[in-house]
């Protein structure tokens, strides 16, 4: 086992975890990093799988609370006629967000070959054009007067976001800055917008690694030698402990709603992650 090799994927976990809390895209800055750090071998599936499990693990554990009052709420609405009426809003909310997971749902089952095989072939480029496009989308919104405290997410509103959300599986491209600018773009409030974006993540992140853990079955996962498995492993724990960090210690800027200071940043790394794919 390399010390620096490792030293290399516990940064990547880290920076996986920091950055799937914020607007400015987790799998835009692992490849750019993947540019910087110069690993030795090409990033597997186990890998991916192990990064973005880290994350979800801690988004589960941040908003059990009230996931159990939906799946309740959700489930008497269905089962218990007489208490329809106290749980419709909770139950239509998941309906809502059924909604909003079907665009990107459908466009990765189409495309998602396409994507990776792009990837594969331009990813720190295609990762700079992405993080562009979010600085962009977060510049425009931050323009706007927005609103803050709780507001009701209509199903309109839905389908917008899940658009959104299906825009956001282009790499670069942030998933949570995509969902929460359309939900601010269409009068949301901040809380409102944020947490149906992260509610959100959630529904399409499991059926994502239900399909890889699948494809993996099927395929075969291989790695370069054993020693990955401490490296990806490592990885994994980072991205756990980084994301439970982001969500206490960054969190509450992206909740304030000071979407410049991200676009500004989105801006720099899609530049550094253009100019070191060129080069």
């Amino acid at each position: 086992m390399d010390f620096w090799e490792l030293m290399k994927y516990l940064i990547l976990g880290a920076v996986q975890g920091i950055t799937e809390v914020l607007p400015i895209s987790s799998s835009g800055h692992v490849e750019l990093l993947e540019m910087i750090l110069k690993l030795e071998e090409e990033q597997g599936l186990l890998f991916l799988i192990l990064l973005n499990t880290g994350s979800l693990f801690v988004f589960l554990f941040v908003y059990r609370k009230v996931l159990a009052a939906l799946i309740r709420s959700a489930f008497l609405f269905v089962f218990k006629p007489s208490a329809r009426e106290e749980n419709k809003n909770a139950f239509f909310y998941v309906i809502k967000l059924g909604i909003a997971t079907i665009p990107a749902a459908i466009v990765g089952f189409l495309f998602e070959d396409k994507i990776d095989l792009l990837m594969t072939k331009y990813g720190g480029l295609l990762s700079g054009i992405g993080l562009l496009v979010t600085a962009t989308v977060l510049l425009l919104v931050s323009q706007r007067r927005l609103h803050f405290g709780n507001t009701e997410i209509s199903y309109k509103d839905a389908i917008f976001i899940g658009v959104a959300q299906s825009v956001a599986l282009l790499p670069g491209v942030s998933r949570s800055g995509m969902t929460t600018s359309t939900a601010l773009a269409r009068e949301n409030g901040v809380d409102s917008a944020l947490k149906f974006s992260f509610l959100l993540y959630i529904p399409i992140s499991l059926g994502s690694l239900i399909l890889e853990l699948y494809k993996a079955l099927k395929n075969g996962i291989s790695v370069p030698s054993n020693a990955y498995y401490i490296y990806y492993f490592g990885a994994f724990f980072m991205a756990v402990l980084f994301t439970a960090i982001a969500f206490r210690v960054v969190f509450p800027a992206f909740k304030s709603g000071k979407l410049k200071y991200f676009s500004f940043y989105c801006f720099l790394a899609g530049t550094i992650s253009i100019i070191l794919s060129i080069i």
